[in-house]
């Protein structure tokens, strides 16, 4: 069954310092602060936040294959180690709408281009804190239950190609949250992610942190490292 949820986006200034590439604790320039200004207001004037998520049961995750109670199987080495202690694992689609898509491409077309790369970060800051809201809620949620998420995984990212989104939005059927996914993957609105994260035990003596696949990995340059 796909369940949804209310959202809102929350621009944290460091996040966004760290999109726009800065060092943090920096302060904005006078120039830089007033189009965060500009920008926040117009973002949240036209964004449309929207959240759907299903629980799937795992039947076994091991050897690289993580399959699903429903018959889909995930095909990640690191996703399968990640969720090799869970028995659930939540699968969600989020989007702030394709409004910004437009909005970013109008401030193109005029020539406001650094407008417009600020536009770009502060959207995916946006999509990105509702994301890491909806993993603290659903940690909250089942920490009653004895039970923990694992980290985030996403089609394209780490060892998981990103052909494999298609398996994803599979399990939603026609309810993508308005999100449609191209011939290559990628998916419009462009600010929308898709994800998954598994509930393993977490109670006591036994409890332990979940895998971490960024710990292993050599790449100290990437964007997206959780070390």
């Amino acid at each position: 069954m796909t369940h949804s949820l209310p959202v809102h986006p929350i621009i944290e200034r460091e996040d966004l310092l760290e999109r726009l590439g800065g060092r943090k604790g920096r302060a904005f320039s006078r120039s830089l602060r007033s189009k965060v200004h500009d920008g926040s207001r117009t973002l949240y004037r036209l964004m449309n936040p929207r959240l759907l998520f299903i629980k799937e049961r795992i039947k076994k995750a091991e050897a690289g294959r993580v399959h699903l109670r429903g018959g889909i199987t995930f095909k990640s080495r690191k996703l399968s180690r990640a969720l090799h202690d869970s028995e659930e694992v939540i699968c969600f689609l989020t989007t702030i709408g394709g409004q910004i898509d437009f909005e970013i491409k109008r401030m193109m077309r005029q020539g406001r281009l650094s407008e417009a790369f600020v536009m770009d970060a502060l959207a995916s800051v946006a999509v990105e804190s509702v994301a890491e809201q909806f993993h603290r809620r659903m940690e909250s949620t089942y920490s009653k239950n004895d039970k923990a998420p694992t980290l985030r995984f996403s089609p394209g990212y780490c060892d998981w190609p990103i052909g494999e989104q298609r398996k994803l939005f599979e399990l939603f059927d026609s309810n993508t949250a308005g999100i449609e996914l191209k011939d290559s993957c990628l998916m419009i609105p462009r600010k929308s992610i898709s994800a998954v994260f598994g509930l393993y035990p977490f109670s006591g003596d036994f409890a332990h942190p979940p895998y971490n696949p960024c710990v292993d990995c050599t790449k100290t340059d990437c964007p997206s490292r959780r070390a």
